[in-house]
């Protein structure tokens, strides 16, 4: 018969501090400490290339250069309802009172379903339109085209000025996520550029 171990009182410390810990784990848990691991991320980002800087031709043949962000999740659950707005707007430092809030346009999809909130999966990236700029004109906000849009304010900004434009990226369950994208207008023998600040992949692009 195998002798019997009597671990007096540190048996019954074994048990409150087992009783303690199940304790401060149910109450991180109700608390949502863990989540923030198996959350969504949202990253912005902007690169000098292909998709995110886009040359081509509008319906009525003018060709045109579209300027893009990127938007990944970079956690581990999905980001549900992802709308992309412009938050902000300063031409040559000073500030735009004209240009109001307004929503942007997700890229790769019916112009019927551009506007709409977005899923964004784990790893997967979307584009958000920010800006047009057909050939010799302006730049162009990519918002509501809509017959019944009636702004109140300008869509349009002048390509020979310098414009920065804060962007935002909210989502119901994930945090939300902001950048500016700086317009910077041609000199002589040399293109305009655009580059994003903020954000969490910042690149710049020239137009031309």
């Amino acid at each position: 018969m195998a002798p019997v171990v009597d671990l007096g009182p540190a048996s019954g410390w074994a048990g409150a501090g087992a009783t303690v810990l199940v304790v401060i784990t149910t109450s991180l848990v109700a608390l949502g400490f863990f989540d923030r691991f198996k959350a969504p991320r949202l990253v912005l980002s902007f690169r000098a290339e292909e998709p995110w800087c886009r040359s081509g031709r509008l319906a009525d043949g003018r060709a045109a250069w579209w300027v893009r962000i990127g938007v990944t999740n970079t956690g581990k659950s999905v980001a549900y309802g992802c709308v992309g707005r412009l938050t902000g707007a300063a031409t040559a430092d000073a500030e735009r009172d004209d240009v109001d809030p307004v929503q942007l346009r997700w890229a790769g999809l019916p112009r019927s379903r551009a506007f709409a909130p977005v899923d964004i999966r784990p790893g997967q990236r979307e584009y958000l339109n920010v800006l047009l700029l057909p050939d010799g004109e302006d730049w162009h906000l990519v918002t509501f085209e809509d017959p019944d849009f009636d702004p109140g304010f300008t869509t349009e900004l002048e390509a020979a000025l310098p414009h920065e434009l804060r962007i935002a990226v909210f989502s119901s369950n994930a945090a939300t996520e902001v950048a500016s994208l700086v317009t910077s207008p041609a000199a002589p023998g040399s293109p305009a550029t655009v580059r994003m600040t903020g954000g969490s992949d910042a690149g710049r692009a020239s137009v031309r």
